[in-house]
């Protein structure tokens, strides 16, 4: 861990430590059972977090430091939001359960004042604009004040968080905030109703015990969610498994299919394509070339120019790839941006010659993607050419060979990363 890293880390956990110490001296010992209940009902929220393909994790969590500080207050917020993490544990798919006795401290102590830190702001300004607005009259200035809490600690909590990976992973703060916190901001804030109706649930007698019963039925449906997830997961990686296998006999395709996949993806999210369609792309990407099974190989590595009729055998293996993926549950989409990724602009592609808007967005996607790393990657009958070279070549076939929204799409891709490890 670099200096930068060690002193924010440093400076967060003093401020935490503080506020968690303030807190705890405004907690009245007659609300103590209480504070016990809510602190392991959040680490168990916590703990049952539902795992996603990108690495991210959604806990439910939040929703009990919104009900609890509905009914307590900021101070018994922040104790229950930062001491919830000596409750946590987590099972990795392999090995031994992971917890606070376990888990390195630095870890579970920046957690703990990061959550302090974000529900004592966040409460605060929620509790003074509640008294200025006088929000407890007005359902409508209630519900702004709910908003903003919700906003502010969010703002908070990943800011504190993407801060210290910007010193640890030396990366541009905007960009692991778009990785790591973007696709996780409409979840968050359905937590938000959710904490209420806890908060409401709460108020009845024995409150308690009808939110421990709502919990029964809330881990089967993430237990249902999660299983879904691990197939979805399954799945794809028996996909890349297909396309590693396939690409393994000839080196100069090796990773191609990856490769692909990671520009097709980058492509279509320049072009602001929603998640659902960037994923049939992905999974068309990597299976692009899956019907070259049906090709001689002399064909495929040839060093010297095709025959007429080897090419014919070329320009089919779209056709082949169809068919392969005819009796597998596939959506349509996946199989017709399969068939449609050597279709040109200009009609001037295979195996259909379609043109112009007869070719979905998403297979001149894949055809701009498959073109640039086939450009960037040796071949028997030549060398690579540099990313700037394929840029060139690219930018003289827009409006020919690929969709010109497209080119610029992926030109804008390369010329970001043009540094970086993705070219």
């Amino acid at each position: 861990m670099n200096r930068k890293a060690v002193f924010f880390l440093s400076i967060i956990s003093i401020i935490g430590i503080s506020i968690i110490l303030l807190s705890m001296n405004n907690i009245l010992r007659t609300q103590i059972y209480d504070l016990i209940f809510w602190i392991i009902l959040a680490g168990m929220s916590q703990s049952f977090s539902v795992k996603f393909m990108n690495g991210g994790a959604l806990s439910v969590s939040f929703a009990i430091i919104f009900a609890s500080h509905l009914y307590h207050g900021t101070y018994f917020a922040v104790i229950v939001a930062s001491i919830s993490h000596f409750f946590f544990f987590n099972r990795p798919k392999k090995g031994a359960y992971e917890h606070v006795f376990n888990r390195p401290f630095y870890k579970t102590l920046f957690n703990m004042a990061n959550h302090a830190i974000s529900a004592f702001i966040s409460g605060n300004i929620y509790q003074t604009m509640h008294y200025k607005l006088n929000a407890g009259q007005n359902p409508y200035l209630y519900m702004l004040c709910l908003l903003t809490y919700t906003t502010l600690f969010l703002f908070f909590n990943s800011s504190i968080l993407i801060l210290l990976m910007t010193f640890l992973k030396q990366e541009s703060f905007f960009k692991l905030w778009k990785n790591n916190i973007l696709w996780a901001i409409p979840n968050f804030y359905a937590l938000a109703p959710f904490g209420y109706f806890i908060y409401l649930l709460y108020q009845i007698p024995n409150g308690h015990i009808y939110v421990i019963l709502l919990f029964g039925p809330l881990l089967l449906a993430r237990y249902s969610f999660q299983l879904y997830l691990d197939s979805k997961k399954r799945y794809y990686q028996i996909i890349q498994t297909l396309t590693a296998a396939i690409e393994a006999k000839d080196k100069y395709t090796e990773g191609h299919s990856k490769r692909v996949e990671m520009y097709a993806e980058k492509i279509a999210q320049k072009l602001k394509l929603p998640s659902s369609k960037i994923e049939s792309i992905k999974v068309a990407a990597l299976l692009h070339d899956i019907g070259k099974i049906g090709i001689e190989d002399f064909i495929l590595r040839k060093p010297q120019s095709l025959s007429e009729e080897e090419w014919e055998k070329i320009r089919q293996h779209p056709n082949i790839g169809l068919k392969i993926l005819e009796d597998i549950d596939f959506s349509d989409d996946v199989k017709e941006f399969i068939k449609s990724h050597h279709e040109r602009y200009d009609g001037k592609g295979y195996p259909q010659g379609l043109k112009g808007s007869e070719i979905p967005i998403e297979a001149y996607i894949i055809a701009a993607a498959d073109a640039y790393d086939a450009l960037t990657s040796d071949r028997p009958y030549r060398k690579a050419f540099t990313p700037q070279e394929a840029l060139d070549i690219i930018k003289q076939n827009k409006g020919t060979q690929f969709h010109p929204l497209v080119a610029d799409a992926l030109i804008s891709v390369v010329q970001e990363n043009i540094n970086n490890s993705f070219v």
